[in-house]
């Protein structure tokens, strides 16, 4: 942020509580005036009296209690400027950076992201930096890992994909938000679980899930809010053609190969929360993620489809950079499409169109993954742009992939 900024800032907004603050006094005295006027002049003329027994003083005694005076107000001044500096640098140095961008950020627009799993984070990583009017609505069928353990023995929702939603809100630097990403070692009772699973787990005790999620947002000083989409237990299952049936987000996402259909073992009830999120969004985004475990589910929650539907707020999916084994295997970009498409029909599709080096792909031959070439339209609605990060993986980059979306 430049100075510029801050200094815009400065005069825009606090400018008026300066001139709140002039005018509280002047009506003090105005108060004053009113009520103590007897008073006042009495004080008046004994203050008078002084004032003319000191000019009655020789030109030098007058010019020395002067230069006195002068010196006392410099010292006063240079001080207290000295301390603001102070105030604004070192250990407060990004005190008054998180003021202005919470100030700014607060009139950003309204977006509700739809999604889990790394996918989500990565978007809102990177949308946390154009607003804070940020809904992360987040699936609750995580079947796996700590997250399975913590729900059969707690009866709690889910807690990783939520944990991770409000770890990537946080405006917070890495290495305080991710101690609560750290998971406890082998051969211990807590084996595999996270600080921050096990804290939102401890929170619902004393209260609800929802209020858990809150207090642990407040905690991390999230720029959004994380919304579970439904409050009901429930769970996924899938059907592959072959007519094999793979229960919970898990094992669809470790063993779904061909799926032809998938559905919830029960009704769920959409979040009101939730629903009321996207009745105002400005933009609504599903994806980038699991389409089968992070995605889909979300849409099978009573309602959401028609939420979403009615909402005037523009739709964007996110299509996935690489296939994922063995959910999307052998998918090509169309086939993304079609099956979001099942569900609602967005007003932007966005692909990325940033090729990857032979050499790089490679790499993911042995994990099945392959790159999702996007598809060439001259239809306005389907968006291709830079959106990957090829330093470490062939992932979307936060940074390019909020960018592109807030432009929307």
């Amino acid at each position: 942020m430049n100075r510029l900024n801050k200094a815009i800032f400065l005069t825009s907004n606090l400018r008026l509580w300066i001139i709140g603050i002039v005018i509280g006094i002047i009506l003090v005295f105005v108060a004053f005036f009113i009520g103590f006027l007897t008073y006042f002049n009495k004080l008046s003329v004994i203050i008078l009296y002084k004032f003319n027994a000191l000019l009655d003083l020789n030109v030098s005694e007058r010019e020395f209690i002067a230069i006195v005076l002068i010196i006392i107000v410099g010292i006063i001044v240079l001080y207290c400027v000295y301390k603001i500096y102070k105030f604004f640098s070192n250990a407060n140095k990004d005190l008054f950076e998180n003021v202005y961008l919470d100030s700014t950020l607060s009139k950003g627009k309204k977006i509700v992201t739809i999604g889990g799993g790394t996918g989500q984070y990565t978007l809102l990583n990177g949308l946390k930096e154009h607003t804070s009017n940020i809904t992360a609505v987040v699936t609750t069928m995580d079947s796996g890992g700590s997250s399975q353990v913590l729900k059969t023995e707690f009866g709690v929702l889910p807690p990783g994909d939520l944990r991770n939603c409000i770890i990537a809100l946080s405006p917070y630097k890495d290495d305080l938000r991710m101690i609560f990403n750290k998971r406890f070692g082998k051969n211990t009772s807590l084996q595999g679980h996270t600080i921050g699973n096990l804290l939102l787990t401890r929170l619902a005790q004393d209260s609800d899930f929802e209020t858990a999620i809150e207090t642990m947002q407040t905690l991390l000083r999230c720029r959004g809010q994380v919304l579970p989409v439904t409050l009901d237990k429930v769970e996924v299952i899938a059907t592959s053609k072959d007519g094999k049936n793979y229960f919970g987000e898990h094992e669809i996402d470790t063993k779904g190969l061909n799926i032809k259909n998938i559905f919830l073992n029960q009704e769920a009830k959409l979040n009101p929360k939730v629903k009321e999120a996207i009745k105002g969004a400005d933009l609504i985004v599903v994806g980038p993620g699991s389409l089968y475990s992070s995605l889909i589910p979300n849409l099978l929650v009573n309602d959401i489809v028609k939420e979403i539907k009615k909402s005037k707020a523009k739709k964007v999916y996110v299509m996935n950079v690489m296939t994922q084994y063995p959910e999307t295997h052998g998918f090509k970009a169309l086939d993304f499409v079609a099956e979001i498409k099942k569900y609602f029909d967005p007003d932007y599709i966005l692909m990325n169109s940033t090729k990857v080096s032979e050499d790089k792909l490679k790499n993911y031959v042995a994990e099945k993954k392959f790159f999702v070439e996007p598809i060439v339209t001259k239809d306005p609605k389907y968006i291709s742009a830079d959106l990957i990060n090829e330093r470490v993986a062939i992932r979307h980059d936060s940074k390019k992939l909020a960018g592109t979306i807030y432009k929307l």
